[in-house]
């Protein structure tokens, strides 16, 4: 039996792989080599390009692939994920007399996994390959006291279904998950230190799932260049605890409304487009009719997801003003303890009419009481939740640790929840992190089935910034267990 290895090719097998080569030349396929030292690497990590078997002298662009990807919301409905494709030249390279040329580039602060890297001259690819980036973690500080707050940085992340999502836990109590869906690949989370003096673990793990996959080596979805857990170590010392701003300070700041349009006919705008519930608001308007009476009215959304009589649009008046001479109104309220989100606000008198938009953001009450005995009552209240998919709940952290959420859908935005205090004595933190209700996965990578929800929903969104939807703010609030 002669040796495989050195058997002669048929005429026919030549015959196939000279069709190959024709195919692959009209395609524009790659003709040369490209490899990577090392072949792997996190944000910032400096790689050597190798390429041979080009044409001497050529001008080569090293081109890297990634995507613009981007939450997928409509209606108030979350619909997973969407990306286009994106391309970008990292380096430059010229052939030498040999067919090979050498260069560099730093690995882009962008999204982990693989990508492709082409090698482009002359308008044709003339070489390929795949690089991977590394999912990374920091924190920083390393140290401090109770409360102090710890920024956890992560690069790296994923935008495909199954890299997409970073799991956290604290001394080993799950903690939320992470993304960078909108921020490219790199998210930030700042938490609280919690706990006694001395050594405390941060673990970043990876899977898109309801609770983090402990054995992800094992997985389908496993690459063994990618780390399936980040670690840290963060050291509580003592000293007094480090206290957070307080909760009015928390909320999102507020936007201004639009200048009062120009022109003739009714119109009408407010000082801020939006607010918590409570924040002064007023209303103005101009082009009514001298001396009539305007109503003020407020629109929001009444019912649930869960009774199955659904939910509708409902309007109310806020008051009235009176028009002036010049045609001009000025009406002033508090805004209305409703719903979050946005609300039609409209003005009418007569056949006259104008409308504009106003949203309310969230905002929370301090904890009470601040000082509690071991497994005592104590209370807080979130105005202005949401009612869409991204916004109807809100989810709770006791020390770092997920203990559940409140829904403010059927309640009108007023979310009030019941605790009992830990039996540990000290300072302790209650920390309300934006999460999603449900919703479809569809995006890169997704299950074949769109309604396969039993995901990362539900679960506290610890880089709020990237949050879909609506722009929605995390809270952090102190008492005291004390005997």
């Amino acid at each position: 039996m002669s040796d495989r290895r050195t058997a002669p090719r048929s005429p026919a097998r030549w015959l196939a792989i000279l069709i190959l080569s024709l195919s692959a030349a009209a395609l524009g396929q790659s003709s040369g080599t490209m490899s990577f030292d090392p072949p792997s690497g996190s944000v910032g990590t400096d790689v050597t390009v190798t390429l041979a078997g080009l044409t001497p002298g050529a001008d080569v662009d090293i081109v890297w692939t990634s995507a613009d990807a981007d939450w997928n919301v409509a209606d108030g409905r979350f619909l997973g994920v969407v990306a286009t494709d994106t391309r970008t030249v990292v380096a430059t390279a010229q052939v030498g007399a040999d067919g090979t040329a050498s260069t560099t580039f730093a690995v882009p602060e962008d999204y982990g996994y693989v990508h492709n890297v082409f090698a482009e001259s002359g308008g044709e690819q003339v070489a390929r390959q795949g690089f991977v980036v590394a999912p990374h973690m920091t924190i920083e500080p390393a140290s401090g006291p109770v409360g102090t707050p710890i920024t956890v940085t992560l690069t790296g992340a994923g935008y495909r279904f199954w890299e997409m999502v970073w799991q956290m836990a604290y001394d080993g109590a799950h903690t939320g998950w992470l993304s960078a869906i909108t921020t490219q690949g790199t998210a930030k989370v700042v938490i609280p230190a919690t706990g006694e003096v001395g050594m405390h673990t941060l673990q970043a793990i990876s899977g898109t799932h309801p609770v983090p996959y402990l054995n992800q080596q094992q997985s389908p979805n496993y690459k063994p260049a990618v780390p399936t857990v980040l670690g840290a170590v963060f050291e509580v010392t003592d000293g007094p605890a480090v206290a957070w701003s307080a909760p009015a300070e928390q909320t999102l700041p507020r936007k201004p409304g639009a200048p009062l349009a120009d022109g003739e006919g009714p119109r009408v705008t407010t000082d801020f487009a939006s607010g918590p519930v409570g924040s002064p608001l007023t209303v103005t308007g101009a082009g009514f009719t001298p001396g009539a009476e305007v109503a003020v009215g407020w629109s929001s959304v009444r019912g649930n997801r869960i009774s199955g009589a659904g939910w509708e649009e409902v309007e109310r008046e806020l008051g009235t003003a009176t028009v002036d001479a010049s045609g001009a109104f000025a009406f002033t309220t508090d805004t209305p303890d409703d719903l979050g989100g946005a609300h039609r606000v409209t003005v009418v008198a007569g056949e006259d009419g104008a409308e504009t938009s106003y949203v309310i953001t969230p905002s929370v009450s301090m904890v009470t009481p601040q000082v509690v005995e071991p497994g005592g009552d104590i209370q807080l209240t979130i105005k202005g939740i949401g009612w869409t998919e991204t916004a109807n709940i809100i989810a709770l952290l006791l020390d770092n640790g997920y203990l559940g959420y409140g829904c403010g859908f059927n309640s009108q935005g007023d979310v009030t929840i019941h605790l009992k205090a830990p039996g540990r004595e000290g300072v302790h933190f209650i920390s309300l992190y934006p999460s999603i209700y449900q919703g479809q996965v569809t995006g890169p990578g997704a299950p074949a089935s769109p309604d396969a929800n039993a995901t990362y929903l539900q679960l506290p969104m610890l880089n709020h910034v990237d949050h879909p939807g609506e722009e929605l703010p995390a809270f952090h609030l102190t008492f005291e267990v004390r005997r």
